[in-house]
Order: C-alpha cells, then sequence, then structure tokens
C-alpha cells in the first residue's frame, strides 16, 4: 500500500503527464516534431518515475 507521500507524488505526476499530453497533441496539431518529440521524452521520464514510485 502506498503511503501518503508517495500518493502525493503520483498526483504531481499525473498532473505532469496531463500536461506533457496536451503539450504533445498541441505540437502534432503545429506538425512540429521538436517539440513533439520532446513532449514524448517528458511523457516517457514520467512514465519511468511512476514505475518507480510503485516498486
Amino acid at each position: 500500500m502506498a503511503n501518503l507521500q508517495e500518493l502525493q507524488i503520483l498526483a504531481q505526476l499525473l498532473d505532469n503527464m496531463n500536461l506533457a499530453s496536451e503539450k504533445l497533441e498541441k505540437s502534432y496539431g503545429k506538425n512540429n516534431a521538436e517539440d513533439f518529440n520532446s513532449a514524448k521524452k517528458e511523457i516517457a521520464d514520467i512514465q519511468n518515475k511512476i514505475s518507480q514510485v510503485l516498486k
């Protein structure tokens, strides 16, 4: 069971994931490959951090 601190960290990471996915969507709509790849990397980093917290 996750403790309060872990749940707070997960909530922040999920908020960041939501923001990054919005960036990804906007950059896709603008055909901006650089921003798209940056947002994609940010999402992957967040996914890794979430995995670490859940271990």
